[in-house]
C-alpha cells in the first residue's frame, strides 16, 4: 500500500511514516500541497493536512481534484475539529489533526479497505451547487472575476469559523495562488464586483440576505462584512438543508455564529 503524507510538520510526518512502514507500507512525505494537483506518481492513500504553506490542504485538495487522476487515491483529511462537520468532497474522512499518531495510523488502514475513493465516486459539490445559487440571487455577474473569487472563498470560509477569523489579506493570497493572480487583484476584483451587486443587483436578494446590515452611508458592505454575512446565510441554509422541515435560506441577518 503507498502513502503519501502531506503534513507541515515534518518531525510528526516521520513519526506516522514510521509507524506506517512497520505495517509494510510504503510511504513519501511531501510539506507543501502546491504540486498536488502534478503528482506524477500514483499513490493508494492520501493523508493531508489543512495548514500547508503555500497552499493550504483545501486547495491542494481542490488541485488533486480538478487534475481527475485516472486513479485518485483514498483521502484523510486532518484539520480542526470545526471542518469536521462538512468534510471537502475528496475526503473520504476528516479527522481532527489534533489526534493521536496512533489513532490517524488507524484510519489509514481502515480507508485504504474501501473499494471505491470518494475523490472517484464524487459527483458534486453541494456547498459550491448552494453557493453558486447564492451568489445567482445576487444577480452577480458570471464574467466578472470578483464572482469566482468570492465562490472560492466562501467554501473556505463557511465551514468554519476559524477561516473567518484570519486576517483577509491570508485569505486573498491562497485565493491569489489558486488563481494565478496577485492578492491585490483578489481584494480589487471582489470589490468591484460587491460594488456592482449592490449598485445594480437584485434588491430583493440583497434585503433577504443582507437587510439591515449595509453601511446606509457607503451603501454596500465591506468585503469582509459581505463574506461573513453571505457565510452565516450559507450556513444557516446548509441546516435547513438536513432539517425535514425546512429548504429555504434563512431571510434575515443575525449575528455572526459558529457552525
Amino acid at each position: 500500500m503507498r502513502l503519501l503524507i502531506v503534513w507541515p510538520d515534518y518531525q510528526s510526518a516521520c513519526v506516522i511514516q514510521d509507524a506506517m512502514e512497520l505495517a509494510g507500507w510504503d510511504v513519501t512525505i511531501r510539506r507543501d500541497g502546491r504540486d498536488l494537483g502534478r503528482v506524477d506518481e500514483t499513490f493508494d492513500v492520501l493523508l493531508l493536512h489543512l495548514c500547508l504553506p503555500g497552499l493550504d490542504g483545501l486547495s491542494a485538495g481542490d488541485a488533486l481534484a480538478a487534475a481527475h487522476p485516472v486513479c485518485p487515491p483514498r483521502v484523510l483529511f486532518a484539520a480542526p475539529p470545526e471542518w469536521c462537520e462538512h468534510r471537502p468532497f475528496w475526503a473520504d474522512c476528516t479527522v481532527d489533526a489534533g489526534v493521536d499518531i496512533s489513532h490517524l495510523c488507524r484510519l489509514l488502514q481502515i480507508i485504504a479497505k474501501k473499494p471505491l475513493p470518494k475523490l472517484a465516486a464524487a459527483q458534486q459539490k453541494p456547498l459550491a451547487i448552494l453557493i453558486e445559487q447564492f451568489l445567482d440571487d445576487l444577480s452577480f455577474k458570471q464574467r466578472m472575476k470578483g464572482r469566482a473569487y468570492a465562490a472560492w472563498l466562501l467554501e473556505r470560509i463557511v465551514p468554519s469559523s476559524i477561516a473567518g477569523e484570519l486576517a483577509l489579506q491570508s485569505l486573498y493570497e491562497s485565493c491569489a495562488q489558486a488563481f494565478g493572480t496577485t492578492a491585490a487583484a483578489v481584494e480589487r476584483c471582489l470589490r468591484v464586483a460587491v460594488e456592482s451587486v449592490f449598485t445594480q443587483g437584485n434588491l430583493n436578494g440583497i434585503e433577504r440576505f443582507f437587510g439591515a446590515t449595509v453601511d446606509p452611508e457607503r451603501g454596500k458592505p465591506t468585503n469582509r462584512a459581505f463574506l461573513m454575512q453571505a457565510a452565516q446565510q450559507l450556513r444557516y441554509s446548509l441546516t435547513a438543508a438536513r432539517s425535514p422541515n425546512s429548504s429555504e435560506m434563512h431571510h434575515s441577518p443575525a449575528a455572526p455564529t459558529s457552525v
